[in-house]
């Protein structure tokens, strides 16, 4: 039984929703699937304690000893995480600004680190680590200046009153002209299933696109956001061509991601 880590966005259960309802032919594998917040999944990864999961392509820089890089089920995109805030105005008049962040491994942190070096780098800041669903009312209640938005952050912050600061995934691509890498699927080099994985993860992912509403209605069930314009809105900006194979670009985006934290570092 194999310890297989995801977290309980749309996309991820829309991506394993055939092997996690045994839908599809998983080639003699079994899992246990562990599904929790990616921050979560990152230090699990980090403790080697799942044989597979879903984790941040930053997480990947820490993990890489242990965990291969499997080409299918991860989320690159063109759409990144969102920098949002309550008063834009008054940014720019704190000398200390205090950031939430959707845990400091995620690719969101990173992006967001490589940003306030070319932005805010004349501004101190405090870090206040929190798991993505309860950023938005941190910004709203204004115990946060500003916050980074991932998962369905980024369709309903608009309604909550907020305004956009930045766009991370437009100024990760004008930086580096590659798709956003966000996330992506590790495997314990020692199991040696790579191929097979890969292989059951794409089944997974053709079952869902054939029983579309089956999956959306079971993806459901585990998303913060309930509405189904949003959960769909969610899979249609992070399951794309990408998710069945990164392709050598998706391999490529996610070493520029490692060396430009080895180059800029990251949060103290």
């Amino acid at each position: 039984m194999l310890k297989f880590g995801i977290s309980p966005c749309p996309n991820d259960i829309f991506i394993f929703f055939g092997i996690i309802e045994q839908k599809i032919n998983t080639e003699g594998l079994n899992f246990d699937f562990v599904i929790e917040d990616v921050e979560t999944l990152n230090d699990l990864c980090i403790k080697n304690a799942l044989d597979i999961s879903k984790i941040s392509a930053h997480a990947f820089y820490h993990v890489k000893p242990n965990y291969d890089l499997l080409s299918s089920g991860g989320a690159l995109s063109e759409y990144g995480p969102l920098v949002v805030t309550k008063y834009p105005d008054k940014l720019k008049n704190l000398s200390t600004i205090k950031i939430a962040l959707p845990g400091k491994l995620t690719t969101a942190s990173a992006l967001m680190w490589f940003y306030w070096q070319k932005k805010f780098h004349d501004k101190k800041y405090i870090l206040d680590i929190m798991q993505f669903h309860q950023i938005i009312d941190s910004i709203v209640e204004e115990k946060v200046d500003m916050g980074v938005l991932i998962h369905e952050g980024r369709f309903i912050y608009a309604s909550k009153g907020l305004k956009l600061v930045v766009d991370l995934g437009q100024f990760w691509m004008n930086e580096t002209s590659l798709p956003i890498p966000l996330g992506c699927i590790v495997a314990k080099k020692s199991l040696n299933i790579n191929k097979t994985l890969e292989k059951t993860i794409r089944e997974s992912l053709n079952y869902a696109y054939s029983h579309c509403d089956e999956a959306i209605k079971f993806a459901k069930k585990y998303a913060q956001e309930l509405d189904e314009n949003v959960i769909k809105s969610h899979i249609d900006c992070y399951v794309n061509k990408f998710t069945f194979d990164m392709e050598p670009i998706g391999f490529h985006a996610i070493d520029e991601l490692i060396k430009k934290i080895q180059r800029k570092g990251i949060w103290l």
